[in-house]
């Protein structure tokens, strides 16, 4: 891993966030973070990683450090390839269930590459994939109109929002192989 200065483009990558809910309203969060991505406010990070206090042992506080950090985790994570970031599209959230959707995302600030992708200050969606569900059953029925409502709140990002025929597993893969 290598750090880099602050690019004078965005960097763009992939990532999978799930569909939740703020103050009645549709929004994306990240898939293994309690955080929320706001509809027209970039995402600036944070590391959540808490440490014990050296004087006092039982309390628990908050690393001081910006995020992106080279020798931590922390950061908005996005992945290089299309194919790496759909893994997580069917990976246990610990912070909540829901839908998921795929899209790009861009980058900037303080950016550090790895091997599959980027950690960064600053993010934002560029682009969302909202999959449609292929089976014919009553509940695929019911969850395609959910699938309506979710692509119509997401268009509040202001970014292109694409509906992608294709349940969350191989046939949403195969959707996305484009």
């Amino acid at each position: 891993m290598s750090a880099a200065p602050d690019y004078l483009e965005p960097v763009e990558g992939w990532r999978v966030w799930r569909i939740g809910s703020k103050d009645g309203q549709i929004v994306l969060q990240s898939v293994f973070v309690d955080s929320v991505w706001e509809p027209g406010r970039a995402l600036e990070a944070r590391c959540e990683h808490r440490r014990r206090s050296l004087l006092r042992p039982w309390r628990v506080l908050s690393n001081e450090h910006p995020a992106p950090e080279e020798e931590c985790s922390c950061g908005i994570y996005a992945a290089s390839t299309r194919s790496a970031a759909r893994r997580y599209l069917g990976v246990p959230s610990p912070v909540g269930t829901g839908m998921r959707v795929i899209g790009r995302v861009s980058l900037w600030g303080e950016v550090v590459e790895s091997e599959r992708g980027w950690r960064a200050s600053t993010g934002y969606p560029s682009q969302l994939l909202v999959p449609i569900p292929m089976a014919h059953s009553r509940r695929s029925m019911r969850r395609g109109a959910d699938v309506d409502e979710v692509a119509v709140a997401l268009e509040r990002y202001g970014v292109p929002v694409e509906l992608v025929a294709g349940e969350p597993g191989e046939s949403l893969l195969t959707a996305l192989s484009w």
